[in-house]
């Protein structure tokens, strides 16, 4: 028998422990005890040092497991639990304005086996949110609401089905279309159930890190759980999209977005279903509305900013239509001489938009978005002005079948829009970046 002892500092613990090897007489007959003492060991005595070891750490484990504190939360940590209702409380607040939205009378089939998002991979709702009682907000794009039309989108006069918090199901119609703001506006008909509003903050005060909760149908989450799915992050964010053609303007398959309102990038968990649903902040306002438009690259969700649907909302329940509503004034106008690709400003409405930012008259344009500005012709597109389309060939390759078709590179910038505009002092050659916020152009008799 050899006995090896050991002792372990445990903080303010002291324990000794011993580790006792067996060893039978004909291994201590065959021992090479020089090897063992002298330092210099045979196989024979690593052998009986592994196991010395082997011992001694089982020993040190079962030590520490004695002497190691335990992990103990209960009655610890009250500020955090605190939170954690506010929020659930705040969430169940919040979720009985959401409802669950599609194109039809009817709606998707819920009751058959394998029609809605979770088993069919692909959400057959959008989200949308009430406001002023008997309206609803979504977005124009999500996927259950566009139609197999050539246009694609629901039109004024066109049936929608939704669905409320606790699985009542109604009707509405659309009352209102704005692509620019990629926004629809539905009214419940008759009959509806009575659903609290959500009131509309203001986007601009939502910096960088500001918290915000993003409620949707995510994934059929209301129509198979009668859960309105809650999800908590930050504002990341505030741009607008790249424009199409900037980066390689003699490139038609680069990318771009005819999209040209402000975006709120937005980190908390957007899925199909969720699009058209509200980001709120935590005063219980909304401060965007969930889009299908995203950045490549970027990854994070993108809504559109309450603001820019505040401009146009009044209007689009009026029945006003798409064509006839409010158009953007940024409030100067520009030209480049000939011979020159410079573009200078050539005139400045008193008051407007681009006064009021700080432009100047006779200075170079020279940047829009932080982008350079390729060709004369692009700084329409670039700058949103109008529903503006080009012609693009698609198709082709080695079966033929090429054909032309009209891409469109503008919705027109909304009302509200905060667009960057770099410009040069032809003078002395210093630079100023300006925020101009797109107004409202005066109307026409």
């Amino acid at each position: 028998m050899v006995d090896h002892r050991y002792s372990v500092e445990t903080g303010t613990y002291a324990v000794s422990c011993t580790a006792t090897v067996l060893i039978g007489s004909s291994a201590w007959a065959n021992l090479d005890t020089k090897g063992l003492w002298m330092g210099v060991p045979t196989l024979k005595t690593r052998r009986v040092h592994f196991t010395l070891l082997a011992v001694a750490l089982a020993g040190l484990v079962g030590v520490f497991a004695l002497a190691a504190p335990q992990a103990d939360a209960e009655g610890k940590f009250e500020t955090l639990k605190s939170l954690q209702t506010e929020r659930r409380n705040f969430s169940k607040a919040l979720s009985a304005a959401v409802v669950a939205i599609a194109a039809g009378e009817n709606g998707p089939n819920i009751g058959g086996d394998q029609t809605t998002g979770m088993a069919a991979g692909n959400a057959m709702a959008a989200s949308g949110f009430v406001v002023d009682g008997d309206y609803v907000v979504t977005c124009i794009e999500s996927g259950p609401l566009t139609t197999n039309d050539e246009d694609r989108y629901l039109k004024k006069g066109a049936a929608v089905w939704m669905m409320a918090h606790d699985g009542t199901e109604f009707s509405g119609k659309v009352v209102g279309t704005d692509r620019r703001n990629l926004l629809l506006l539905i009214k419940m008909d008759a009959g509806h159930p009575d659903l609290p509003s959500l009131r509309l903050g203001d986007s601009d005060k939502a910096a960088m890190g500001t918290s915000v909760f993003g409620l949707g149908n995510t994934l059929d989450s209301l129509l198979l759980d009668r859960q309105i799915a809650v999800s908590y992050g930050t504002v990341s964010g505030f741009y607008r999209f790249e424009p199409i053609d900037v980066m390689n303007p003699d490139d038609d398959n680069t990318g771009g977005d005819p999209y040209k309102g402000n975006v709120l990038e937005i980190d908390v968990a957007v899925h199909d279903g969720d699009h058209g649903g509200p980001i709120i902040n935590l005063d219980g306002e909304v401060i965007g509305m969930t889009s299908a438009h995203y950045m490549a690259g970027r990854h994070l969700g993108c809504a559109v900013p309450s603001n820019q649907i505040r401009a146009v909302l009044p209007q689009l329940k009026k029945g006003i239509s798409e064509e006839e509503l409010a158009q953007g004034d940024l409030g100067f106008a520009a030209k480049t001489p000939k011979g020159d690709a410079s573009i200078y400003i050539s005139k400045l409405d008193a008051d407007g938009p681009a006064a009021k930012a700080g432009m100047e008259l006779g200075w170079q344009l020279v940047r829009v978005d932080n982008y350079r500005i390729p060709k004369w012709d692009r700084l329409k597109e670039m700058l949103g002005v109008g529903y503006i389309t080009r012609d693009r060939r698609v198709g082709g390759g080695m079966f033929g079948g090429a054909r032309t078709v009209k891409v469109p590179v503008s919705y027109g910038v909304p009302v509200g829009t905060h667009i960057q505009l770099t410009l040069r002092n032809p003078e002395d050659g210093t630079e100023k970046t300006i925020d101009l916020i797109v107004g409202e152009k005066p109307e026409d008799f």
